[in-house]
């Protein structure tokens, strides 16, 4: 596709890729906003990607390192999707991660998600155990001291 790229998130992106992650039903205001996107692309540059089209946010993958290598939030515009926009983001997901000297990335996907579950599974992923994902939110108290 002409005008096609992958590159690093910027803060400016942030409108168009919480509305491309609205549109594939992933966008969780509790981590996915604007101050979170900046805050990673700050402190681990490189590790939310923005793919565009003529410098249009059209796509976005999210990876992040810790014990667990992860690739998430792989979301592609509807009006972009089948053209290999999913396909280039995770190659560079995978090349990020590869670079980081990871030798595996693991994926979360809505169990509901059939379309996207075929998606990964044309790329050589393959199902993992089956978990039930829990969260808290915490409260605005203060952690207590440590000593």
């Amino acid at each position: 596709m002409d005008g096609l790229e992958v590159r690093a998130y910027r803060t400016s992106d942030f409108p168009q890729v919480k509305e491309i992650l609205e549109l594939g039903n992933l966008y969780w205001a509790l981590s996915d906003n604007a101050e979170s996107f900046r805050k990673q692309a700050e402190e681990r540059p490189g590790s939310i990607l923005v793919a565009t089209v003529d410098q249009r946010p059209v796509g976005t993958q999210i990876v992040v390192e810790s014990f667990l290598p992860l690739m998430f939030r792989l979301a592609v515009h509807p009006d972009y999707r089948g053209k290999g926009i999913g396909k280039l983001l995770l190659s560079a997901g995978e090349a990020y991660l590869k670079a980081k000297g990871h030798n595996h990335v693991n994926i979360l996907v809505a169990a509901e998600d059939a379309d996207l579950q075929g998606f990964y599974r044309g790329q050589g992923y393959e199902p993992g155990h089956n978990y039930t994902w829990m969260f808290k939110e915490f409260d605005n108290a203060q952690p207590p001291e440590l000593e």
